[in-house]
C-alpha cells in the first residue's frame, strides 16, 4: 500500500502542474491575440492603468496613444491591458459624469433615516 502511495502522488502532482500551464499558456495566447487586434481609434487601458485612445497601431511592436487632447505618447503593445468595449468607452474619459437616476418612485418617508442634528432631548450624553 505504501509503494503505490508516493507514485499516485506523483502523478496527481504531475496531473495538475499539466493543467495549470495550459491555462497559463491559453491565457498567455488570448492576451497576445487581444493586443495584436488593436488598431486606430479603439479605446484601451494600459497596464500603468491609464486609459487612452489609440491614434497609429501600424508598428508590431508599439502604440501611439493619444492620452489627453492632443498629447500622443507611445506604448510597447505588451503594455495594452484591455480594450475597453465601446457601450463602456464613455465613462473613461476626463470628466465624465453618470446619467442621474430618477429617484422619486423609490420615496418613501417611512423607512427614511434622517442625518439632521439630534435634537437637545435626543443629545444627551449617556456615558456620564
Amino acid at each position: 500500500m505504501d509503494a503505490l502511495l508516493f507514485p499516485l502522488l506523483l502523478a496527481l502532482l504531475a496531473g495538475f502542474m499539466f493543467l495549470s500551464m495550459r491555462k497559463q499558456k491559453k491565457r498567455a495566447a488570448e492576451m497576445q491575440d487581444m493586443q495584436n487586434s488593436v488598431s486606430t481609434g479603439t479605446r484601451i487601458q494600459l497596464t500603468s492603468g491609464l486609459f487612452g485612445t489609440v491614434i497609429d497601431a501600424a508598428s508590431s511592436d508599439f502604440v501611439d496613444v493619444e492620452i489627453a487632447t492632443g498629447v500622443v505618447t507611445r506604448w510597447n503593445r505588451l503594455a495594452i491591458m484591455r480594450v475597453i468595449p465601446t457601450d463602456e468607452a464613455a465613462a473613461t474619459y476626463p470628466g465624465h459624469t453618470a446619467p442621474e437616476a430618477d429617484y422619486s418612485d423609490y420615496a418613501d418617508d417611512s423607512d427614511s433615516v434622517s442625518l439632521d442634528k439630534p435634537s437637545s432631548d435626543d443629545a444627551r450624553d449617556t456615558d456620564k
